[in-house]
């Protein structure tokens, strides 16, 4: 008499395909969120003293952009707790990649407390310093009758310069408190007669302010 056996299916259970995903996906979020505050905190200023031209990654204190990125972070070590608290609880990956795992995790969320620690603390002394200093320009009246000065300025010696005033200047003088501690600016003055029409620059001065 012949027996017919069926067999049990040995079809691997989903969890078997998730792992490599959850652990990639913990990966990858916490490389990418270190890189990123890394940059800010130890990178950009070296690159920034180098290549002035370079927009910055790291955000000016408090404003929008600071905001996107401290919430993003916020976020982001969410999200990897989550992945982490997944990633050990899975029976089917090995308890090395669980204890890798678990400190790219620990690293970027701290460098997210560094970095909130840092820039916040930044703005509060940037707040202060900002609102005591000023640049105060002063120039020789131009040889030619004319209706007033316009003030450029630049964080680039030679280029680029952006002009302050919104209506020309009539005297000899102008005080700049837009400037920022720390920060280096380049000054010209353009003489401007009645029709509007701007003389070229004037030598270019030097203000860094402490």
């Amino acid at each position: 008499m012949d027996y017919i056996v069926r067999m049990p299916r040995t079809d691997s259970p989903p969890s078997f395909h998730a792992r490599p995903k959850i652990v990639a996906l913990t990966w990858l979020l916490a490389a990418a969120l270190a890189a990123y505050l890394g940059e800010n905190l130890w990178v950009d200023g070296w690159i920034r003293s180098r290549f002035a031209g370079l927009p910055a990654l790291l955000p000016e204190p408090l404003t929008t952009f600071w905001f996107a990125v401290f919430a993003l972070g916020g976020i982001c070590c969410v999200v990897l707790l989550v992945c982490a608290v997944l990633v050990l609880r899975h029976t089917r990956i090995s308890s090395r990649v669980k204890i890798f795992t678990g400190i790219a995790v620990v690293v970027a969320c701290a460098l997210w407390g560094v970095w909130f620690s840092a820039t916040s603390a930044n703005s509060a002394v940037a707040a202060t310093q900002d609102k005591k200093h000023s640049v105060t320009l002063n120039w020789n009246p131009s040889n030619s009758p004319v209706a007033g000065y316009n003030v450029y300025r630049s964080d680039i010696s030679g280029r680029r310069y952006v002009k302050l005033n919104a209506a020309p200047v009539r005297g000899l003088a102008y005080g700049d408190d837009t400037v920022q501690s720390g920060k280096t600016y380049y000054y010209v003055t353009r003489a401007v007669d009645g029709k509007g029409r701007e003389s070229g620059n004037s030598a270019e001065v030097v203000a860094a302010v402490p």
